[in-house]
């Protein structure tokens, strides 16, 4: 790899996988630590203001992280975090430039390659004096804990990380979708985020203050769903004193959209309004709708009566005093019968959770629940993604729960109620939308498992 032309390939395998993971559509503020300046990743629409570069060989590094002023979105430790003496001060310094939202992203070689590494002079060492340690993921992620910090993710790529004519190729198109090689994978790329602010009594009194003034908007999808309105308008409880309710009209033939403009008259105190999806399906009414929304957090609720409205106070109380960004309820934690769910929509659900709960290595039981909550910062980054597995998703669960895997955002589950429903028609069609469903985990297995998201 001495060869230019080979070392450019490899860089750009890292670059290419930064890209995925990093949302550069919003020109997000990115502090890029690196080991050598020799390789610059390239982020298209951040502006040169919003990236901050510091070369680890600087000889006044300390100095400098220690003057840095402001909130990063995403601080990247390129190839550097093996490189510190003191790994606490490192990781504590740079507490005072993150926010609750920011993510540090660690790029980190496998181990297994390290002679392999030295051979080729991909990381050759520019001093005698540097202090070099190869750590493996669990290190990292066990310091990363102990030091106030929470891994979010890892993604492990590249098997072959040299351009072989046919050979890459193949190693990158369909080798790497082999489950159990991420061993033999030589980039490792680990998302975290800070758990542990140390806050002064003045500062802890603000967070207070702000968590208690967080708005809500609670999103419902709606079509043909007439009949369901006022209940829910009349039932929905108020949970903070900004609270809207949102309903996303998808075209309804039996006077849904009137029906609303005439509640939300009737029923003032709720703070309602509507307005027409551009597209059709529920995914797009949910993309449109939590865009729309004006709240801090944002709430899904399903507008055909099969959810607890009361349920509706427990997702909002776990979004504004939990760790969890994107929350997905679940309804197989309290007894479910046939008669509310068909069992084989039971199963298929079951499958789709499990998929997930190995893929992202999470836990996760039910992806499909017609109750999610969202902080709006978090949803935004995955609106700027939405469509990147380039399939039709009908119900918008898997965009959500993709691209919350992408933006590296913490999941959790609720336990929410659910019933039979009482009015109008399902527009899920098991076997229809199932195979849709199936072929949404298959790209976004190979999505996730190849290097490039195009």
């Amino acid at each position: 790899m001495k060869n230019s032309k080979q070392k450019k390939y490899f860089y750009q395998l890292i670059d290419d996988y930064l890209s995925f993971i990093i949302n550069t559509k919003s020109n997000p503020k990115i502090l890029l630590i690196g080991y050598s300046l020799e390789f610059l990743p390239t982020f298209s629409n951040v502006s040169s203001t919003n990236l901050t570069t510091v070369s680890i060989h600087d000889l006044n590094f300390n100095d400098k992280l220690e003057k840095l002023d402001l909130k990063y979105d995403y601080v990247i430790l390129l190839s550097a975090f093996g490189f510190f003496s003191d790994i606490y001060s490192l990781t504590n310094t740079l507490k005072k430039n993150l926010k609750s939202s920011s993510r540090i992203i660690i790029y980190q070689h496998n181990y297994l390659w390290s002679l392999f590494l030295s051979l080729v002079g991909v990381m050759s060492d520019k001093s005698n004096k540097t202090y070099k340690n190869w750590l493996s993921v669990g290190d990292i992620s066990s310091v990363l804990e102990a030091c106030g910090y929470e891994v979010i993710s890892v993604f492990k790529k590249t098997l072959l990380p040299l351009n072989i004519p046919i050979l890459s190729k193949i190693f990158r198109m369909y080798i790497s979708l082999i489950p159990f090689l991420g061993f033999f994978k030589i980039n490792q790329f680990i998302v975290a985020r800070v758990r542990d602010f140390t806050l002064s009594p003045a500062d802890f009194e603000k967070k207070f203050n702000e968590k208690n003034s967080e708005s809500l908007t609670i999103c419902i999808t709606v079509r043909n769903e007439r009949d369901n309105i006022e209940s829910i308008v009349k039932n929905l409880p108020i949970v903070c004193k900004k609270q809207e309710i949102l309903f996303v009209e998808g075209h309804s033939t039996d006077g849904t959209f009137e029906k609303v403009e005439e509640v939300a008259k009737r029923y003032i105190e709720k703070n309602v309004r509507v307005i027409k999806q551009p597209g059709i399906g529920q995914g797009d009414a949910i993309r449109v709708g939590f865009y729309e929304a004006k709240g801090d957090n944002i709430i899904l609720y399903e507008g055909d009566g099969t959810s607890d409205p009361n349920d509706i106070s427990y997702f909002y109380n776990t979004l504004i005093n939990s760790h969890f960004e994107f929350i997905q309820g679940t309804r197989f934690i309290y007894p479910l019968k046939t008669t509310q769910m068909a069992f084989i929509n039971q199963i298929g659900n079951m499958f789709f959770a499990k998929w997930f709960s190995l893929f992202f290595n999470t836990y996760s039981t039910d992806v499909l629940s017609g109750i999610k909550g969202i902080k709006k910062w978090a949803y935004l980054r995955i609106y700027n993604n939405w469509g990147f597995l380039k399939i039709n998703d009908p119900f918008g669960d898997f965009e959500l729960a993709f691209g919350a895997a992408r933006a590296g955002l913490k999941v959790g589950e609720v336990p929410m109620k659910y019933y039979p429903r009482v009015y109008g028609e399902s527009k899920t069609k098991v076997f229809h939308h199932g195979f849709i469903l199936l072929k949404f985990l298959v790209r976004g297995y190979t999505i996730f498992k190849r290097l490039k998201s195009k």
